[in-house]
Protein backbone atom coordinates (compact mmCIF):
# COMPACT_ATOMS: atom_id res chain seq x y z
CA UNK A 1 0.00 0.00 0.00
CA UNK A 2 1.26 3.34 -0.73
CA UNK A 3 -0.24 6.95 -0.13
CA UNK A 4 0.15 9.45 -3.30
CA UNK A 5 -0.72 12.80 -3.46
CA UNK A 6 -3.54 13.66 -5.95
CA UNK A 7 -5.13 16.56 -8.35
CA UNK A 8 -8.68 17.39 -6.64
CA UNK A 9 -10.59 16.16 -9.70
CA UNK A 10 -8.94 12.84 -9.52
CA UNK A 11 -10.49 12.30 -5.54
CA UNK A 12 -13.88 12.67 -7.07
CA UNK A 13 -14.62 9.83 -8.53
CA UNK A 14 -13.90 7.64 -5.68
CA UNK A 15 -15.94 10.54 -3.47
CA UNK A 16 -19.15 10.02 -5.77
CA UNK A 17 -18.48 6.09 -5.77
CA UNK A 18 -18.31 5.61 -2.02
CA UNK A 19 -20.25 8.93 -0.67
CA UNK A 20 -22.30 10.66 -2.93
CA UNK A 21 -23.65 8.00 -5.66
CA UNK A 22 -26.43 10.20 -6.73
CA UNK A 23 -24.33 13.31 -7.15
CA UNK A 24 -22.69 14.30 -10.07
CA UNK A 25 -18.81 14.65 -9.82
CA UNK A 26 -19.42 18.91 -10.30
CA UNK A 27 -21.22 18.21 -7.29
CA UNK A 28 -18.69 17.30 -5.29
CA UNK A 29 -16.27 20.14 -5.88
CA UNK A 30 -15.78 20.88 -2.07
CA UNK A 31 -15.10 24.42 -0.44
CA UNK A 32 -10.91 24.14 0.07
CA UNK A 33 -10.81 21.70 -3.23
CA UNK A 34 -8.60 24.02 -4.94
CA UNK A 35 -6.79 26.28 -2.04
CA UNK A 36 -3.22 26.07 -2.74
CA UNK A 37 -2.28 24.18 0.41
CA UNK A 38 -5.11 21.56 0.22
CA UNK A 39 -3.86 18.11 0.18
CA UNK A 40 -5.51 15.49 -1.90
CA UNK A 41 -4.65 12.13 -0.72
CA UNK A 42 -4.97 8.71 -2.23
CA UNK A 43 -4.11 5.61 -0.92
CA UNK A 44 -3.16 2.38 -3.80
CA UNK A 45 -3.04 -1.12 -3.64
CA UNK A 46 -1.73 -2.78 -6.05
CA UNK A 47 -1.91 -0.21 -8.55
CA UNK A 48 -5.29 0.94 -7.68
CA UNK A 49 -6.61 3.45 -6.04
CA UNK A 50 -9.15 2.44 -3.07
CA UNK A 51 -9.61 4.91 -0.87
CA UNK A 52 -8.62 9.04 -0.87
CA UNK A 53 -9.30 11.88 1.80
CA UNK A 54 -8.92 15.73 1.68
CA UNK A 55 -7.97 18.46 4.05
CA UNK A 56 -7.70 22.20 3.67
CA UNK A 57 -7.30 25.21 6.09
CA UNK A 58 -10.69 26.03 7.05
CA UNK A 59 -12.19 27.57 10.31
CA UNK A 60 -14.29 25.61 13.01
CA UNK A 61 -17.68 26.84 12.30
CA UNK A 62 -18.47 27.05 15.79
CA UNK A 63 -15.41 28.96 17.49
CA UNK A 64 -12.53 28.53 14.15
CA UNK A 65 -8.76 30.44 14.14
CA UNK A 66 -6.70 30.69 11.48
CA UNK A 67 -4.89 27.61 12.07
CA UNK A 68 -7.66 25.12 11.81
CA UNK A 69 -7.95 22.63 8.99
CA UNK A 70 -10.74 20.94 7.64
CA UNK A 71 -10.54 16.75 7.19
CA UNK A 72 -13.59 16.30 4.10
CA UNK A 73 -14.50 13.62 1.49
CA UNK A 74 -12.36 10.72 3.47
CA UNK A 75 -14.08 7.39 1.58
CA UNK A 76 -12.69 3.91 1.20
CA UNK A 77 -13.77 1.30 -0.75
CA UNK A 78 -15.53 -1.24 0.93
CA UNK A 79 -13.20 -3.99 -0.29
CA UNK A 80 -10.21 -2.01 1.09
CA UNK A 81 -11.36 -1.50 4.70
CA UNK A 82 -9.86 -2.90 7.39
CA UNK A 83 -6.30 -2.68 5.21
CA UNK A 84 -4.99 0.22 6.76
CA UNK A 85 -5.52 2.71 4.44
CA UNK A 86 -8.34 4.98 6.00
CA UNK A 87 -5.67 5.19 8.75
CA UNK A 88 -2.66 5.96 6.47
CA UNK A 89 -4.69 8.44 4.74
CA UNK A 90 -6.06 9.91 8.20
CA UNK A 91 -2.06 10.33 9.03
CA UNK A 92 -0.72 11.78 5.69
CA UNK A 93 -3.55 14.18 6.48
CA UNK A 94 -2.74 14.73 9.36
CA UNK A 95 1.10 15.33 8.81
CA UNK A 96 -0.05 17.43 6.43
CA UNK A 97 -2.10 20.26 7.89
CA UNK A 98 0.21 19.99 11.11
CA UNK A 99 3.50 20.52 8.51
CA UNK A 100 1.71 23.63 7.62
CA UNK A 101 0.99 25.22 11.09
CA UNK A 102 -2.16 23.73 11.60
CA UNK A 103 -2.96 23.65 15.24
CA UNK A 104 -6.72 21.88 15.23
CA UNK A 105 -8.45 19.50 12.13
CA UNK A 106 -12.02 19.06 12.14
CA UNK A 107 -14.65 17.18 9.94
CA UNK A 108 -18.46 16.63 9.38
CA UNK A 109 -18.24 12.40 10.30
CA UNK A 110 -20.58 10.58 9.21
CA UNK A 111 -22.00 8.54 12.24
CA UNK A 112 -21.12 5.26 11.34
CA UNK A 113 -17.55 6.22 10.94
CA UNK A 114 -17.42 7.95 14.59
CA UNK A 115 -15.68 5.18 15.96
CA UNK A 116 -12.95 5.61 13.69
CA UNK A 117 -12.29 9.05 14.33
CA UNK A 118 -12.31 8.49 17.94
CA UNK A 119 -9.70 5.80 17.75
CA UNK A 120 -7.48 8.97 15.87
CA UNK A 121 -8.09 10.90 18.70
CA UNK A 122 -10.92 12.90 17.32
CA UNK A 123 -13.69 14.05 19.66
CA UNK A 124 -17.41 14.34 19.09
CA UNK A 125 -19.01 17.90 19.62
CA UNK A 126 -22.29 18.56 19.62
CA UNK A 127 -25.84 16.74 19.17
CA UNK A 128 -25.93 14.61 15.57
CA UNK A 129 -27.25 16.47 12.52
CA UNK A 130 -29.05 15.49 9.44
CA UNK A 131 -27.51 16.39 5.86
CA UNK A 132 -29.95 15.90 3.32
CA UNK A 133 -29.71 12.95 1.41
CA UNK A 134 -26.87 12.03 2.89
CA UNK A 135 -27.20 10.77 6.53
CA UNK A 136 -26.61 11.53 10.00
CA UNK A 137 -23.53 13.55 11.19
CA UNK A 138 -21.28 14.40 13.94
CA UNK A 139 -19.19 17.21 13.76
CA UNK A 140 -15.58 15.95 15.25
CA UNK A 141 -12.13 17.31 16.32
CA UNK A 142 -8.78 16.97 17.87
CA UNK A 143 -5.60 19.04 18.39
CA UNK A 144 -2.39 18.41 16.01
Amino acid sequence: MAITVLAAAEVRPLRQLVLRPHQTLDELVFDGDEHPLALHAGSVIDGSLVGVASVAPQPHPVDGGPRDWRLRGMAVLADARRTGSGRQLLHACLEHACGHGGRRIWCNARTGAAGFYERAGFSAEGPVFEVSDIGPHVRMSRPL
